[in-house]
């Protein structure tokens, strides 16, 4: 399973199909009412300020979705420069990349307009700058993440505890002026009843995830508390992953909020699975590699549901509550709104109004409020 990773003709072979399969994806799948609330939404973020710029140059889902798309490839060549700390044969190196380029939260950050795809790419920048000691680059990435509408917080401690740990005491501080800078500013709301979201939240995440790769995830950041390596990895996928818990409690998480600082943390499993897979003779590794290829079979089938999502979709007779049918169904009724040649919608639900509006069909009431639909 990880030596054939060896093979430099597979390994360019995979790039080449998950790349033009990701392109296949953003030309064809439509808008969905999440994208068209993120590119209506007042106060945007810097990737969300690029992709409307981008779509008045390319009109379309593609001018929404091409910075998502430049900024997930490059982030797989960021993730796969930190993988030298982890792993020093190559083809660990690759197989650890194409599982995450293969986790199904990587490939919805990279294919739709949404707000961790940024903040995973500053955060990954961060850890290079700190493998390098970079200072400028370091406050600049922690600054920058302040614009982003994600749980930051969370990283800023994460770092903070580590630099304060290896007696980085400016780091340190700094991250901690961060943390209260974050939670000060409001840019990420703490509070609500408890009313028990932790269900919730570990179904988001096995959907950031897959269902067994997760559960192997929560494993080996627990087993890594105790054997270590507790490294800057490790600690802010940990404090990512506690915070998100602990608040689950009180209110609604949502996927963006915490995913981009549990992602950065991908390699953990992987390499806590093969040292306990390696310290064995190879007769005894039988159990270890099954259950290995049963969690990436499983990660493979989250992939594919979601690439052949409009197939499986029509093969169950378009269901409502089919995870993409609102894009499909929205879609077809802008067509069909246009072919009557209405100018306005009525009866839709006003979580997809922004949707709408994007298609040229505000709702009804709104008419004589000046409104200029965009597509």
């Amino acid at each position: 399973m990880i030596e054939i990773w060896k093979d430099d003709r597979l390994f360019r072979a995979f790039w080449i199909l998950y790349f033009a399969t990701l392109a296949a994806l953003i030309l064809t799948t439509p808008l969905t009412p999440n994208e068209a609330k993120l590119f209506y939404r007042l106060q945007g973020a810097p990737e969300i300020w690029v992709a409307r710029l981008l779509h008045q140059w390319i009109p379309g889902p593609l001018g929404m979705r091409l910075l998502p798309f430049l900024l997930g490839l490059i982030n797989l060549r960021l993730f796969y420069g930190l993988l030298d700390d982890y792993f020093p044969r190559r083809e660990d190196r690759r197989f650890t990349v194409v599982l995450f380029a293969l986790l199904p939260g990587v490939i919805v950050s990279t294919v739709l307009l949404n707000d961790a795809i940024f903040a995973l790419t500053l955060t990954l920048l961060f850890l290079h700058a700190y493998r390098l000691r970079i200072v400028w680059m370091q406050l600049a990435t922690l600054l920058l993440l302040l614009t982003t509408d994600t749980a930051v917080f969370a990283l800023y401690f994460a770092v903070g505890l580590y630099a304060w740990k290896k007696r980085q005491y400016s780091l340190a501080i700094f991250s901690f002026l961060l943390v209260v800078a974050a939670l000060a500013f409001g840019l990420f709301d703490v509070g609500g009843r408890p009313r028990g979201h932790l269900p919730e939240l570990f179904g988001i995440y096995a959907a950031l995830f897959s269902p067994l790769f997760f559960v192997y995830y929560f494993y080996a950041l627990y087993r890594t508390a105790f054997e270590g390596p507790r490294d800057l990895y490790w600690t802010i996928a940990f404090t990512a992953l506690l915070f998100s818990i602990l608040l689950s409690i009180r209110q609604q998480i949502l996927i963006v909020d915490f995913s981009p600082y549990l992602l950065v943390g991908t390699m953990i499993p992987v390499a806590v699975y093969l040292r306990s897979l390696r310290v064995r003779m190879r007769r005894f590794q039988r159990g270890y590699r099954i259950a290995g290829a049963v969690v990436v079979a499983t990660l493979l089938l989250s992939s594919l549901t979601l690439v052949l999502h409009r197939p499986i979709y029509e093969a169950l007779g378009r269901p409502e509550k089919f995870f993409v049918a609102p894009a499909y169904t929205l879609h077809e009724l802008a067509r069909y709104l246009e072919g009557e040649g209405r100018t306005c919608v009525e009866g839709v639900k006003k979580r997809y109004e922004p949707l709408m509006y994007y298609y040229g069909f505000p709702p009804c009431r709104d008419l004589g409020k000046n409104l200029k639909p965009s597509n």
